[in-house]
């Protein structure tokens, strides 16, 4: 496939239609930061294990087979996920950060959430949209030292940008669509403030953070302009379109309005919290596992961001 065009070849071919698995030009790059990583996805999330796993461990002899059937909870309805320490911790995470099944066992023998996490795959017709969330620290470092967000087909070389993907599925939208405003009104800030407190939250930190925000409010204006301008306009633009990215597989539903202006408002409040905290790739990190792991904030999100008048945001 030598650009975007190409797809459609592969699309209204006669012969039985494909799968078409789109990815991030730097997809190839991604490498779990193991042991380097300081919000191992290891602590503070529900592990749960594939049917095939379970019986594989359940399968196992010896004390590594006894000590993993002891850290299974197995549910009336068949699932079965580890039992996470007090502290939510795996198990099998070591002090040092690296996993015990894997330098024991092998990559072979974890679970499928272990093995494809962070990655996400969603469909949208003939097409299969990939990448990696945003919670995952390596994920948040590839984005931001893209200088865009190019996208490819699998298996293929050549790289195409974002607007080609949207001109391919009919889903045009003008480049103001794609940037976070340069300015925010107190008014708007108000309201990103509002839609963040109305999410269910991951943590009690989440609400301070918030907080926070609010007390500093007018700093914080001045220097959200400041930052936004410093990183530039094809920055801001790059994270508006791989926020979208995620969710254009419900273009259908929600409508590319009501879509951009959720990736502009939570692109914004990020450059808000980075303003407040100095650090960008966390405040994309902390912004991701708040609100993109959880199917019921994001989908709040875009009705309220889509219930916007268009000159507000």
């Amino acid at each position: 496939m030598n650009d975007v065009n190409d797809m459609d070849d592969r699309c209204d071919s006669n012969e039985p239609r494909e799968i078409i698995t789109v990815w991030p030009d730097f997809a190839d790059a991604f490498v779990c930061k193991a042991d380097r990583c300081q919000h191992t996805c290891c602590r503070g999330w529900e592990i749960d294990i594939d049917a095939a796993t379970a019986a594989y461990y359940d399968s196992l002899e010896g004390p590594l087979g006894e000590e993993l059937r002891r850290n299974i909870d197995a549910q009336a309805d068949g699932t079965h996920s580890f039992h996470l320490a007090q502290d939510e911790r795996c198990p099998f995470l070591r002090e040092d950060g690296l996993c015990r099944l894997i330098l024991t066992l092998g990559e072979d023998a974890l679970c499928g959430v272990c093995t494809m996490h962070p990655r996400f795959f969603i469909m949208s017709g003939q097409l299969e949209f990939a990448g990696f969330g945003l919670a995952c620290e390596k994920a948040v470092e590839l984005l931001l030292a893209a200088d865009s967000l190019r996208l490819r087909a699998e298996g293929e070389r050549q790289s195409f940008d974002f607007g080609a993907l949207l001109a391919f599925l009919g889903r045009e939208v003008p480049r103001e669509w794609l940037l976070p405003p340069r300015e925010l009104t107190l008014a708007q800030f108000s309201f990103l403030l509002a839609q963040m407190k109305d999410t269910e939250p991951i943590d009690a930190v989440w609400p301070q953070q918030l907080t926070a925000l609010r007390l500093d409010c007018r700093q914080l204006l001045q220097r959200y302009t400041n930052l936004l301008s410093e990183q530039g306009e094809r920055a801001a633009e790059k994270l508006v379109s791989y926020l979208l990215y995620r969710q254009l597989s419900k273009a259908d539903a929600y409508g590319m309005e009501a879509l951009c202006r959720y990736a502009r408002c939570n692109a914004a409040f990020i450059y808000l919290l980075a303003a407040k905290t100095h650090d960008l790739p966390e405040a994309v990190r902390r912004w991701s596992e708040q609100i993109e792991y959880d199917e019921v904030n994001t989908a709040r999100l875009i009705e309220a961001c889509g219930q916007v008048p268009a000159a507000f945001f």
